[in-house]
């Protein structure tokens, strides 16, 4: 499972929650935006497939440096995933997000 935070430019929250880590249920979550969307994950192990895959649904979709993440977002408050996923909506809002290079797919050209 996987937490997201959905937030509104002024900081209000619109959605949130947790989302099993499979195509069926991102899919269901992507086509329930009813706007444009710029989208922030974590760099992680998975990241790399969740990317591959949201890329197409998003506007913009980025992925934060986790051990700049850490800096940034480093305090003696409530550590959790769903805090995590608040912090990472706010950094991209603020267009403060310490980002990562994602290299794109690379697709072999069998013709």
């Amino acid at each position: 499972m996987n937490c997201f935070c959905e937030k509104r430019i002024d900081g209000e929250i619109i959605d949130q929650g947790m989302i099993n880590a499979t195509r069926e249920a991102l899919t269901d979550l992507v086509k329930s935006r009813k706007h444009p969307w710029i989208g922030a994950m974590e760099a992680t192990l998975f990241t790399g497939w969740f990317y591959d895959y949201l890329l197409p649904f998003a506007q913009e979709l980025k992925v934060a440096h986790p051990e700049m993440l850490k800096s940034i977002t480093a305090s003696k408050k409530k550590k959790n995933d769903v805090a995590d996923a608040e912090k990472i909506a706010d950094l991209l809002r603020c267009n403060l997000l310490p980002e990562c290079y994602m290299s794109p797919i690379l697709q072999a050209d069998f013709t």
